[in-house]
């Protein structure tokens, strides 16, 4: 086994800087990425209120990506901390100040034209150009001081010569590839991936494949790879193992892959050109079967490097083993080849790893002292299953005594221990955070403002992102598209876990790691990103407070303590109205983000000139009194999220900028014209007049839901979702019956339908249609018959009465891709006969209040799966 050193060189120690250090000026890369960003987006969507001060605008933007530059050398400078801390700092300041700056004047120039109404509670007078452009003039004072400083310190422009990593993350990197030579495997839980991975490594195809395995940083990747490469290489005419890390050269990846699979002394071919190198090599792999592992891969380019020296022919069974914490680099290196996805370690598992580590030569299972082990599994949960964190915890208590008292005070530091230790858990972790592009970065600090295993829905997070400014428009593409390709791309590179998935496959819910949200809190609050306020307590003392979450207990929260005039969001986890009360009495007025879902708002009253936040964006609130008409003044508001019985003012069809209004169990005063609401993708709310009076020009939606009186307006209905061509979700929950729809072999991008009422006949489904859920449907046994020709539903329900034939028959070769069956509160059903060759995919079958149910035939495969309930 070789290893290949970082570009870059030798280890080296003193000026590294500090973890600390690394993660302020990281986190301030992004932070000048967003705000530049911004800046552009406020140059196109209020240039006329920004004339007079755009040219000085546009000269700050243009300093501020030159800048850009600069920050990703800073990492790499042999300097003390104190002095590149204080210059990344100032650009973080500068950043947030223009920011300020701009968005205070827009508001005043939107208060002068009369965008934003009659605003009372002190806020002071708009503000003239000449102010404004004074002010930026003494911004871009600042910008030009700290370039100067700059060049002082000797940070460079990364495109002046090749990025070098820092002493310390090269230093970081060499440990780890030392020990993955020296190391000793300790695999747990992975019994049966090591024997699939075998297998396939052996056996398997003719031609040359390329197994992955993949996962975010700490889960073992490494380890595994290691244990099955060692179980193996002797099958093999030829092997090598290399961890490559980020940082690489090439020739020393060819020397070290010679010297490994060629048995060639180092100092006999260093001095080659790397052409023959790769000549060489390419030509001792041909005609012999090789092995070769590949650690720690980041990038496709990096493969697209080392696969044209490692030769495919054609029926060798050589084989590459790739790991890497990137799904996209696996999937491209080979996307026939199975991808072996790693996985946390459960409990069991892991308090096993645990026990072994702290008890090392003793059985773990009676290892350890009765009165330890609560305290013990406190600590061991901390590490949220990865086996990284797990050893690190385990190898620290293995050195302290076995007191209560030692134990305790670990568990008192445990963010301390990892951040610190010598393996470099957080730092490990970082790696990921470090290589994602810079607008990836603002999403992911993002994920931090939200509870300890919080499951985050996927549509609430992308809404979120975009109010907030972190989505780049793309040409031709919706920002919830472009949105949604950022989430794919954080699960991708492993920074997110997926909870759920839609039956479309795109995420529903999904987590961060404690250990990662651990990572971005920290940074977020080095930076001043957000701050979290949690039972009687803050993560951050700043005084001058951008987002702000609130968790738990906060009624001791204490606005006089920090300024209000820079907040732009508030996330509110917490029940306790009063905080929220003197936080919306301040009237912040750069307030893009308002989430207050778990808030009672019959404590709470909604400010009736709540058109003031004239850059509000989002608003979630849950609320059963009618809200202001104020409301239609939000000229900017993107989402609106009512979660009570409220009643909407007829002034929301104002809101031109709206794109989500979810509002279910509300109505709309009056008579409202919705067709001016020509950007909503979204719409959930009660039936109304408006069905009949613009439904149809809302051809941007994609979810639609309606509840109520739909009987109303059947045909209104009918021929407008006719013409809605892009959506994806269709939710009616008629009291009565559903209107007889037209065929809906035009909606291509339909996967979802959610149909409560007497339905006459089954119109012609969506072809795409994946989920069908049926309540009240009153289907004849000819409707299975048709729902079974269904070629994509994977998810069937039928609940209270949608069917009430006797006898219930799915023929063979029906439902071809169904996984799950729900059959619920069908009280007229007697028999259930599944045909063999029927539900050949299905992997659950729930049969649930019955009750004349008496006879069922199932072929063996689906009887096993049956799950029956007769609560």
């Amino acid at each position: 086994m070789v290893v290949v050193p970082p570009k870059g060189g030798g280890g080296g120690g003193g000026g590294g800087m500090s973890v600390h250090m690394r993660k302020r000026q990281m986190a301030s890369e992004a932070v000048v990425s967003f705000v530049v960003g911004k800046l552009g987006d406020l140059l196109i969507q209020e240039a006329q209120l920004l004339f007079g001060v755009r040219e000085g605008i546009e000269g700050i933007k243009n300093e501020l990506e030159w800048m850009q530059r600069f920050l990703k050398d800073a990492d790499s400078k042999q300097t003390t901390d104190e002095i590149v801390k204080k210059w990344v700092s100032d650009i973080r300041d500068v950043s947030y100040e223009i920011e300020d700056v701009i968005e205070t004047f827009i508001y005043s120039q939107r208060k002068r034209h009369g965008l934003v109404g009659l605003v009372k509670w002190g806020i002071s007078k708009p503000k003239t150009r000449h102010e404004v452009a004074k002010q930026i003039e003494q911004i871009k004072q600042k910008i030009s001081d700290i370039s100067r400083r700059r060049s002082d310190y000797g940070i460079r422009d990364v495109n002046e010569g090749r990025q070098e990593a820092s002493s310390s993350i090269r230093d970081l990197r060499q440990r780890r590839q030392f020990f993955a030579i020296l190391e000793e495997p300790e695999v747990v839980g992975q019994q049966e991936e090591i024997s699939t991975l075998k297998k396939q490594l052996i056996n398997g195809e003719q031609r040359r494949s390329v197994i992955s395995i993949f996962g975010m940083g700490g889960l073992g990747k490494t380890t595994l790879a290691r244990q099955v490469y060692h179980d193996v290489k002797n099958d093999f005419d030829c092997h090598a193992f290399i961890c490559l890390s980020q940082q690489y050269e090439m020739k020393d990846v060819l020397i070290h892959l010679i010297t490994c699979a060629m048995g060639k002394l180092g100092g006999e071919i260093e001095n080659l050109p790397i052409e023959e190198l790769g000549m060489r090599l390419r030509e001792h792999l041909k005609g012999k079967r090789y092995l070769v592992v590949i650690d720690d891969i980041w990038s496709t380019k990096a493969w697209d490097d080392l696969k044209l020296i490692l030769p495919d022919t054609g029926k060798s069974k050589s084989r590459v083993m790739l790991t890497t914490r990137i799904k996209d680099v696996a999937v491209h290196a080979d996307p026939v080849s199975r991808l072996h996805e790693m996985r946390l370690l459960n409990d069991n598992e892991g308090w096993e790893l645990f026990m072994k580590k702290v008890f090392p030569g003793e059985n773990p299972s009676a290892a350890c002292p009765s009165e330890l082990e609560e305290t013990g599994r406190e600590i061991f949960a901390k590490c949220g299953g990865l086996p990284l964190a797990i050893l690190v915890l385990g190898g620290l208590l293995a050195t302290k005594e076995k007191t209560f008292r030692e134990w305790s005070n670990v568990l008192k530091c445990v963010p301390r221990h990892l951040t610190e230790s010598s393996e470099g858990c957080m730092e490990i972790l970082a790696l990921s955070y470090r290589d994602l592009p810079y607008y990836l970065k603002s999403c992911f600090f993002y994920l931090g403002l939200f509870q300890e295993d919080y499951e985050i829905s996927s549509k609430i997070l992308i809404r979120l992102w975009i109010a907030e400014g972190f989505i780049q428009q793309r040409d031709g593409e919706l920002m919830e598209d472009v949105a949604e390709c950022y989430l794919e791309e954080l699960v991708s590179r492993s920074m997110i876990q997926v909870v759920a998935k839609k039956s479309n496959g795109s995420v529903d819910k999904c987590r961060v790691h404690d250990l990662l949200r651990d990572l971005s809190i920290t940074e977020a609050r080095q930076n001043n990103f957000f701050t979290i306020y949690k039972d009687n307590g803050t993560s951050s003392s700043s005084t001058s407070v951008r987002r702000l979450a609130f968790h738990g207990n906060v009624d001791g929260y204490d606005t006089s303590k920090g300024s209000t005039e820079s907040l732009r969001s508030i996330l509110y986890f917490s029940d306790s109205e009063v905080p929220l009360s003197k936080l919306l009495n301040t009237r912040p007025k750069l307030l893009r983000v308002l989430k207050t879902a778990f808030v009672d708002f019959s404590k709470v009253t909604l400010p009736k000139d709540i058109g003031v936040f004239a850059h509000l964006r989002y608003l979630e609130i849950g609320s059963h009194f009618p809200l202001p008409s104020s409301i239609g003044n939000l000229s900017n508001l993107q989402t609106l999220h009512v979660g009570g019985s409220a009643t909407l003012p007829n002034a929301i069809s104002n809101l031109k900028q709206l794109r989500h209004l979810q509002a279910l169990w509300s109505d709309i005063d009056g008579h409202p014209r919705l067709e001016n609401l020509r950007n909503l993708c979204t719409l959930y709310i009660g039936a109304g007049s408006w069905i009949k009076d613009g439904l149809d020009e809302l051809t941007n939606l994609r979810e639609l839901k309606i509840t109520g009186g739909i009987s109303s307006y059947h045909k209104a209905l009918s021929d407008s979702v006719q013409k809605l061509r892009n959506l994806q979700l269709l939710d009616l929950q008629a009291a009565n019956s559903c209107p007889t729809f037209m065929p809906f072999t035009g909606h291509l991008h339909l996967y979802e339908m959610y149909l409560v009422g007497k339905i006459g006949k089954i119109p012609e489904l969506p072809p795409n249609l994946a989920k069908l859920t049926l309540n009240g449907s009153e289907l004849q046994e000819d409707g299975i018959s048709t729902l079974e020709k269904l070629s994509n539903l994977k998810i069937l329900k039928l609940c209270f009465e949608s069917y009430i034939s006797k006898k219930m028959i799915c023929s063979s070769g029906g439902f071809p891709r169904l996984e799950f069956l729900l059959l619920v509160q069908l009280s007229i059903i007697e028999e259930l006969i599944v045909e063999e060759g029927a539900m050949p995919v299905i992997k659950s079958v729930t049969l649930n209040r019955l009750s004349n149910l008496s006879k069922t035939t199932l072929p063996d495969r689906v009887s096993v799966l049956v799950k029956r309930s007769y609560a």
